[in-house]
């Protein structure tokens, strides 16, 4: 834990590379995923829907999956993906659907 911003924990998320960390900051509620997770705020208009990894930037798609599933432990009101997307509608939600989609697949 790091004591920013009301408390920051470091989660380690690989998969996309062995070494990929994810932020949690607790008081807001808000996960940063970096390049784990995808949102279609930066892929298409339809903006505000959450992906799992993109299989062909991420070599080891057993262990994002892991990664996901810890990230879905969390209770979370926004989620940041990499280049920027933000999702905040259901954001809970859709990272449990992915975690879940991920382990089914």
């Amino acid at each position: 834990m790091l004591p920013l911003a009301g408390g920051v924990r470091v989660i380690l998320t690989p998969g996309h590379t062995p070494g990929h960390l994810s932020l949690y900051l607790e008081r807001m509620r808000t996960l940063i995923t970096g390049d784990v997770l995808v949102s279609d705020a930066v892929l298409v208009a339809d903006a505000g829907q959450l992906h799992g990894p993109r299989a062909q930037m991420t070599p080891d798609m057993a262990a994002a999956g892991q990664s996901v599933n810890r990230m879905a432990e969390l209770d979370v009101q926004a989620i940041v993906t990499y280049h920027g997307g933000v999702v905040r509608e259901d954001a809970n939600g859709q990272l449990k659907q992915v975690a879940a989609g991920m382990t089914a697949g």
